[in-house]
């Protein structure tokens, strides 16, 4: 994820030299620093000097996924519209002083043009500004309140009719709570917000109280956490790339992944029973990781008794012992996103993650959980859900009436964007290409009910609202305890829903 922040901090003003912003500008440039973020740093700027990192900071956008702004020094609300001011600004009439500053409105609009899906703005500039009463036009009362366009978060140092106080140290009591908190790890940016609110009120005894308006989409995370490098076990090529896999540590080792890589049952269910703690004594690592894939890959393709080994998954893994089974447990959650190639899968391997994922909140097998999830790392873009994350998903299921009491599915909303596609994945999916309007389809009965075919045969069938979750479940790789499902545009009376019987989601 590449982030960038630009960072501005003004504290030589004329008549009012204030003591922190320097300060809170430095230190929030390092602390965004050590996390992940491509910084721009201005301080005790001039207005020219403002609008220059603005237009450097707009030029960078459309190749990040976040950005961030920060200010820190006197703000000031003319006419309902707020002012970061610079070092140079004229405080003399409110037109040279709103030209001579830096509008908010410009900052959102800017971030709101490039094409980053996260924007964070933080402002520490409600200080009492002992320029407010020097023309008619300035409010007494700090900023205004903004409401944040889509996508975007933005936190004031105090809620509206507050000032902010410069604090007792080295950064201004706003700054300082924000510096205490943003590297929490594992903490939506919501909850960081609200931890320094408590804090900020604390060491205020109550006077100051942040504020944010957000209308982000979302999750963001300042410090996600991903595992250290000695917790990464290291395999083969030849066993990432398994396709090819042959086993260096006996006979017996190679008979069973063999047996399981045959694709043919009658040569699966003998395989997987022979898979005791004896056995597994003599394999190695790299056998245990292959196992491991092998036997989700057959479970997944229909072997009866890897099912069972796989939705009795606990109690199989724990009598292997914690050496053992942390390598095999690595392997059935690399197989459900990685190919034989060792590619990452466009469509994850999902018909058993339940089974899988139902171990995800033991502590015993949390070493396996962050061996994927750093293995997932370079392909958060490309998941709903990583192993270990703490937030739910919920996605919002948008149907449309089709008539005589049936509803077709629409579309799937998830954070504000449609994510439901036809089955090549190349268009937005459309139900009317389906239904009998068309002459080129037609209606069957089938043991499920009623469903319809187009020329492509693909086909949309009557589904219950569970069915619609659980396909849901399996086409995002979200395992269904961690997802929720909102249906929109649904009479309680209608039970079933025309949806497609394979749902394509990204």
């Amino acid at each position: 994820m590449k982030k960038i922040a630009l960072i501005i901090g003004n504290a030589a003003y004329p008549e009012s030299n204030l003591p922190n912003p320097v300060n809170d500008a430095r230190d929030i440039n390092e602390k965004l620093s050590l996390l992940g973020f491509e910084t721009i740093m201005r301080t005790d700027a001039t207005n020219q000097a403002m609008e220059e990192a603005l237009a450097e900071f707009a030029s960078r956008l459309s190749t990040r996924d976040v950005a961030l702004f920060f200010f820190a020094g006197h703000g000031m609300q003319i006419g309902g519209k707020n002012y970061l001011t610079a070092i140079n600004t004229d405080f003399h009439q409110e037109i040279p002083a709103k030209f001579s500053s830096l509008p908010l409105d410009k900052v959102i609009e800017t971030m709101e043009n490039g094409s980053n899906k996260t924007n964070i703005i933080i402002l520490d500039a409600c200080r009492t500004n002992p320029y407010e009463r020097k023309w008619r036009g300035v409010d007494s009362s700090g900023l205004a309140p903004v409401y944040a366009p889509k996508g975007m978060i933005i936190g004031y140092a105090t809620s509206p009719g507050q000032v902010a106080y410069d604090g007792d140290g080295h950064n201004g009591a706003y700054t300082d709570a924000f510096l205490r908190h943003v590297s929490t790890h594992d903490i939506t940016i919501e909850d960081l917000f609200k931890r320094v609110r408590n804090t900020l009120s604390s060491s205020t005894r109550g006077r100051q109280i942040s504020w944010e308006h957000t209308s982000l989409m979302g999750d963001f995370y300042f410090n996600y956490s991903i595992v250290t490098d000695e917790l990464v076990a290291e395999y083969e090529e030849d066993a990432i790339a398994d396709a090819d896999y042959q086993s260096t540590s006996g006979g017996l080792a190679g008979e069973i992944i063999r047996g399981l890589k045959s694709h043919n049952w009658y040569e699966q269910n003998p395989a997987i029973l022979k898979i005791t703690r004896p056995n597994l004594s003599t394999f190695t690592k790299n056998d245990l990781f292959v196992l491991g894939r092998n036997i989700y890959q057959s479970s997944c393709g229909g072997s009866s008794v890897a099912e069972n080994y796989v939705n009795n998954l606990q109690g199989k893994l724990t009598s292997m012992g914690e050496s053992t089974f942390f390598h095999v447990l690595n392997g059935i959650l690399f197989e459900i996103y990685f190919d034989s190639s060792g590619c990452f899968r466009d469509s994850p391997k999902t018909q058993m993650i339940d089974a899988v994922f139902r171990n995800e909140e033991f502590e015993l097998f949390k070493n396996s959980f962050r061996f994927a999830k750093q293995a997932l790392t370079p392909y958060i873009k490309n998941l709903f859900y990583i192993p270990l994350s703490a937030r739910g998903i919920s996605f919002d299921v948008v149907c449309g009436e089709k008539g005589q009491g049936k509803a077709v599915v629409e579309s799937v909303f998830f954070e504000g964007d449609n994510v439901l596609y036809d089955l090549a994945g190349e268009e937005y999916f459309d139900p009317s290409e389906y239904l009998p309007q068309s002459s080129t389809l037609i209606s069957k009965p089938n043991e499920a009910g009623e469903y319809y075919v187009n020329q492509s045969g693909y086909s949309l069938y009557e589904r219950t609202r569970d069915n619609i979750r659980d396909s849901l479940s399996m086409a995002s790789a979200v395992p269904s305890y961690r997802l929720k499902v909102s249906f929109v545009g649904l009479t309680d009376d209608i039970e079933k829903v025309l949806a497609p019987y394979t749902m394509k989601i990204k």
